[in-house]
């Protein structure tokens, strides 16, 4: 059976195993492959990948997870050590692929990552591809439900693009990064996004996760939490995004308002008059659940002790902050990039004394040490130091 290939541009649809499997033998001779996902938490319950792209510097083809009972042939792909995988933002990528499938890539290149350490302005794909190759990248299916079947030419074109130009933009960059002496500094971030492992959310919490959910009065919390337990069980049996059932901002106002009638509930500000008519019923019962929980299983006002650094820890933090900010304006790199000002306070806390105590502070890259400077970043610490 003859594999598919691109034709006039039109990348291949992976959807048989034994496509798929020569599709893996070829791509298992080349050096380098760009890779991506796309998943649809903007439109179901449940996310998960429902399309993966891959690309060699000849070759795009798009795989199926939907129609594809075995992926384990790429799997062994991604882990093999003499083939460097390119992303362009490898976190979620990376974190999905564990969790669908046990995936994890052996060897990976970050073109973000690449693009922030040498200073780029914009760091997203569509800008990077504009820059180096005059490519325009028309991201208006960037929220496309790529659950459905079957999927159209457009978004099948659009899917290719974001990995068809990842193994020439990956070449483009790494020889920058190594004119610029930062070459190391990349590979040093790209080793760590190797330990990337999914992570679940903590149960039962998620409606504390609500901007503004933590300053609701108890009452309020419990009413909150009922709600949002209604919709996401209303969201999970109609396998649709929360947030399309009934909007975040819709569930804090229905808690805040406290209705108990029809009537209460319809007047309720935020809460557009479609939804209160359509989930009326479900609402209420929801909002008296809250109120008849027992007092003590109401959600309790967290108080967390935050441990204040004394005058001396802050002294030292604002050192550090102006080493940082004066090498990374040397440096011509966001302040944010060299050092992340929590990276700072744990220097701060830590005090180290020399560079030995230094390199025991968690989370520092050896990179970070050498563009701070490990003796400046040591004076900025000492007591009586002034900068």
């Amino acid at each position: 059976m003859p594999h598919p290939i691109e034709s006039d541009g039109v990348p291949a649809l992976i959807t048989g195993a034994d496509h798929l499997a020569r599709l893996v033998e070829r791509l298992a001779r080349e050096r380098r492959i760009g890779f991506d996902t796309e998943a649809a938490s903007f439109h179901r319950y449940v996310d998960r990948i429902y399309l993966i792209q891959v690309s060699s510097e000849t070759e795009t083809a798009l795989v199926d997870p939907l129609a594809l009972a075995d992926l384990a042939p790429l799997g062994e792909l991604l882990a093999r050590e003499e083939l460097e995988v390119v992303f362009h933002d490898a976190d979620y990528d990376l974190r999905a692929m564990d969790r669908d499938f046990g995936f994890r890539a052996r060897r990976v290149f970050d073109t973000r990552i690449a693009a922030q350490l040498l200073g780029e302005p914009a760091v997203g794909l569509a800008a990077l591809l504009l820059q180096y190759f005059g490519v325009h990248m028309d991201k208006k299916l960037q929220r496309a439900d790529w659950s459905i079947r079957p999927l159209t030419p457009e978004m099948v074109r659009y899917a290719a693009e974001d990995t068809r130009y990842l193994p020439r933009l990956r070449d483009v960059l790494a020889d920058r990064l190594r004119a610029a002496g930062r070459l190391g500094w990349a590979e040093e971030e790209f080793a760590r996004l190797e330990s990337l492992r999914w992570t679940a959310p903590p149960p039962d919490d998620g409606y504390l996760r609500l901007k503004g959910a933590k300053a609701l009065p108890r009452r309020a919390q419990a009413v909150l939490r009922a709600v949002h337990a209604w919709r996401e069980e209303a969201a999970r049996a109609l396998d649709r995004a929360p947030f399309r059932v009934l909007p975040n901002d819709a569930v804090l106002a229905v808690a805040r308002a406290v209705p108990q009638s029809t009537a209460e509930l319809h007047a309720v500000a935020g809460l557009p008059g479609s939804l209160a008519r359509r989930y009326g019923d479900e609402l209420l019962a929801a909002v008296r659940a809250g109120l008849e929980a027992p007092a003590a299983t109401r959600p309790a006002r967290e108080r967390t002790e935050r441990i204040r650094p004394d005058a001396a820890q802050e002294a030292r933090f604002e050192r550090l902050k102006r080493l940082r900010n004066r090498r990374a304006e040397e440096l011509d790199l966001q302040p944010g990039v060299v050092c992340p000002n929590g990276a700072l306070a744990l220097i701060a806390r830590a005090a180290p004394a020399s560079a030995d105590a230094l390199r025991e502070v968690p989370d520092l890259r050896r990179w970070q040490l050498e563009a701070l400077g490990p003796a400046a970043i040591v004076a900025a610490v000492a007591p009586g130091e002034t900068q």
